[in-house]
Parts: C-alpha cells; structure tokens; sequence
C-alpha cells in the first residue's frame, strides 16, 4: 500500500505545475510593487494546484517573505552561502533547479546576478522567463545577452514590452506583456466615495506611496510643490506613505522653508493602513522620471483617487489618459503639478468625473486577470509541442553577463569575500510591508 502511494505521489509531481522566481532584492528596503505584486500572484497560483517556490536570500527586510510564506510559497532562503560569489550561487541554483520534478518553470524577476548566471546551467526540460518590471536598461540588457536561452520575456507595461521586442533580439512569439493587477474598490463603495461632498474649502487629500529617494521618484521635488501650493493658497494636507533613503532629507527640507504643516510623513505602513489613507484621499501624486507600471498608482486609481502624475513612457502615459481619467505634468514642472491640484481643489465636478473614470481604468487591471494570463504563460512554456530551437544552438559554455564581470581573478575576489562576509553579521528583522 506505501509503494502505490509513492507512485501516485511521484506520478502527481510529475504533472503539478512548479513555478520557481527568483528575487533576490526583496529582503533589501526599500522594496516596491515588483516585489509586493508577488504576494497576491502566489496566493492565487497556489489556489490554483500550482507550486510556487520563490528564491532570494537573508537580509534585514522579510515582510515580504513573510507574507508569501503566509500564502502558501515555499521560500528558499538558504541556497547559498553568503561569502559565495554569483557564478558560485548560480552553479548551486541551478543544481537544485535541475532536481525539481513536475513541469517546472524558472522566472528571473530581479536579480543583478545570480538569476541570470543560472540560465545557461538549466536543464533544457525547464522553461525559462524573465520579467521586466521597469524602463530602465537593467531589465533590458540582460534580457539582450541571454536571449538564446529565454523562453518567454514578459514586459509589464505597453512601453516596456515594445522594447523587449525592438531592442533585446527576442523574437515576437517569445515576448508576452503581461501588466500588474491589483484589488479594486467595489462600485458600491466607488460610488460612495465619490459622491461625498466636500465642504468648502475643505482641504484637498493628496497622498504619495511609494519609495522616499530622489533616483527615479524624485521626492524632493515634493518641496517645489508643497511651495507653490501654498503660493496659490491651496487648502491641501499631503500624506506620504513610505520610507527611504531621502526622507530624512525631505522631511528636513520641508521643515526648514515652512513647509511641514500640511505634510505628514508616514513611514511605511500595513497595507490595511495604506487602504485606509486611499479611501480618504482625493488625489494621488507621482513624481518619477520613469517607471515600469506603478503598482501604487493602480491602486490609487483602484481607490478612485485621481492621478496627477509624470509624463513620461513607460506606464504613467499608458494608464492617464489627459483630462479623461486624470492629469499630467512634465517631470519636474512643480508650477503645473501644482495648477492641477490647486484645479481639483476648486471644482468639485471635474474632480469627481475624474475619479470615477480612474476607477473604470483600474478595472481593467485585476488581479485575476493578471493571474490568469500569467498561468497561460506557465502552460505554454511548458506544453509538450514548445520549442525554442536557440536553446540548442546556444553556445557552451555561454559568455558570462557583462556586468557580472570582474578584471581581478577568481581567488582573489573569494578572499575578498570572505573577509567581508567575516566582517558582517547580518541582523534579519521584520518591519513594515514597503510598496
């Protein structure tokens, strides 16, 4: 009776789906949307038969490792050791990978390194993808230099995917876009909210969340802001949710120019606390010079908020559509930011229509629907009648990533290593949920 229950076992993994991602960032803050997106994907994926393994290593930020474990993802934590280096990660990587059973995918979704490096050690049976969460070449060139070896390349904006097709060498057939999805607001609480009227000269919400650093979401463009703001006599109180490398600068910033009364700086708090700040906020402001597609702006649109935000290719301009369902600015251009708001402050129709067409928007961006297209992915990559022949032309051993290259010799960067991993004595803590 044991040995016929160990054959239906080793039959049943042969035929279960096992998704392993890899990400080794997210136990480093600050994290955002491309690693909290995981969450609701493995809670529905693992509903739905499938395994879900994520890989990623020790670090002082495991919310988000918490809170996938919590859904039912097994977390590989512990692969490697810290004083090994990324070919080292990668040869140990890829041996656990190629021990798997069942249809087993690999999806590179952030890495510098060691996600990459494994590709050319994989089984050829195991179906490789790759993710690119932003418009910036760190998603792209990867993709550009191990594109023999890539089964499926998902871009999660319009801009993001055009370019993985015109710019990596990734034939079309192997490029899927698939966008983020996020839990929208119920028609019945859209209208409720919507439809409450604000009492003269009631202060304007206007809410941020997301990362506190000037690289990319330029925060301390929030100072200009807030300034003209009060220069047109804006009743407004701004909430940013959210932590980083710049806050105690803006926070500093802010208060030295006479600008914190109308500013409370949160920290990150629980996503229940960030729904809740949503749900009594008129409008939400983004400032960055780019993005993938931001995950905090879905939701505020999911929330009814409406979105003043950047102009610029990736996301923003594919969500926003000019005075329809929200408004734009150029990055940087505080003056116009600052106009729109001082506009939705005043006229409540206008504020209210754009509201209710932010919310239809984000309907449009569930989270079953991003489910549902991923495991069509899954299934595909995986189907007996798949086949990418560059696999098998690929040369062996295949270069390494330019930039995981090192002009000093193996031993010397081992040495190295071993003195730093020697040198620390990493703490492992949970804090807040980042987004």
């Amino acid at each position: 009776m044991e040995k016929v229950l160990r054959v239906a076992s080793a039959k049943t993994n042969q035929k279960r789906m096992h998704v392993v991602i890899v990400d080794t960032t997210m136990t480093t803050p600050p994290t955002g949307g491309a690693q909290t997106f995981l969450i609701d994907l493995a809670e529905s994926l693992v509903q739905r038969g499938m395994r879900i393994s994520i890989v990623t290593q020790p670090g002082p930020e495991m919310t988000i490792v918490s809170a996938l474990s919590r859904v039912g993802a097994e977390i590989e934590l512990q692969l490697w050791s810290s004083s090994d280096l990324p070919e080292e990660k990668a040869v140990r990587l890829a041996s656990w990978v190629n021990k798997l059973e069942g249809k087993v995918s690999f999806v590179v979704s952030i890495s510098p390194d060691v996600g990459w490096l494994t590709l050319p050690l994989l089984n050829s049976n195991i179906a490789t993808l790759s993710i690119a969460h932003n418009d910036v070449g760190a998603f792209y060139a990867p993709v550009e230099h191990y594109a023999p070896l890539i089964d499926c390349a998902i871009g999660v904006s319009l801009e993001t995917t055009r370019r993985l097709r015109d710019e990596t060498g990734m034939p079309l057939e192997r490029v899927r876009y698939i966008p983020y999805g996020v839990h929208v607001a119920s028609q019945a609480d859209a209208e409720r909210r919507i439809q409450v009227q604000r009492a003269e000269r009631a202060p304007l919400r206007i809410v941020y969340v997301g990362r506190l650093v000037q690289e990319q979401k330029r925060v301390m463009d929030f100072v200009p802001l807030v300034r003209e703001l009060k220069r047109r006599d804006v009743s407004f109180m701004l909430d940013l949710i959210g932590d980083g490398s710049d806050r105690s600068r803006l926070e500093q910033e802010l208060k030295e120019n006479g600008l914190a009364h109308n500013v409370k700086v949160w920290g990150w708090l629980t996503p229940s606390d960030v729904a809740a700040r949503l749900a009594d906020s008129d409008a939400f402001v983004l400032l960055s010079d780019y993005e993938g597609l931001p995950v905090a702006l879905l939701e505020a649109m999911a929330s009814t908020l409406v979105p003043v935000v950047t102009r610029i290719n990736s996301g923003n301009t594919q969500l926003i559509r000019e005075g329809e369902n929200g408004l734009m600015f150029e990055v940087a251009d505080a003056i116009s930011c600052a106009k729109h708001l001082a506009q939705l402050s005043t006229d409540q129709e206008l504020l209210r229509s754009l509201r209710w067409a932010a919310w239809k928007t984000a309907r449009e961006y569930s989270v079953e629907r991003m489910v549902e297209n991923y495991e069509r992915c899954f299934q595909e990559v995986t189907a007996p009648d798949f086949m990418n022949a560059d696999r098998k032309t690929a040369p062996r051993p295949y270069p390494l990533l330019p930039a995981c290259r090192s002009r000093y010799p193996f031993w010397l960067r081992k040495v190295k290593s071993r003195l730093a991993t020697l040198r620390s004595t990493p703490m492992p803590s949970v804090g807040q949920q980042s987004r």
